[in-house]
């Protein structure tokens, strides 16, 4: 049988909202330089990049949010998001760079 439980914790740790808030700007810079490339060049390959950076945006923000509440009684929703976006961002980022890297294959018939 199961225990009846009522002591979850969501985190182990308590978010840093300084970590968040470094994490959020960095993404959005980065991820605004290269919207700014994708527009200007219009490099359809950079698109699951854009879409995972803005992923990794989102997801720090609910974080943030997340972290500005007190230790133990965390909201589910922006923890779901976050859990979610920042596990599915990377392997868009991977996709981006097998993609290219099949371009540079090609490239140089290898």
């Amino acid at each position: 049988m199961a225990d009846n439980n009522d002591d979850v914790k969501l985190y182990h740790y308590n978010p840093s909202v300084v970590a968040a808030v470094i994490f959020i700007v960095l993404f959005a810079c980065t991820t605004g330089l290269h919207t700014y490339q994708f527009i200007r060049t219009r490099t359809w390959i950079m698109i699951p990049l854009l879409i995972g950076g803005f992923m990794e945006v989102i997801g720090y923000v609910c974080r943030t949010i997340n972290s500005q509440e007190d230790a133990p009684d965390w909201s589910l929703g922006p923890f779901i998001v976050q859990a979610v976006v920042l596990l599915i961002a990377p392997t868009l980022f991977t996709a981006t760079i097998y993609m290219i890297l099949g371009r540079i294959i090609l490239l140089v018939d290898g």
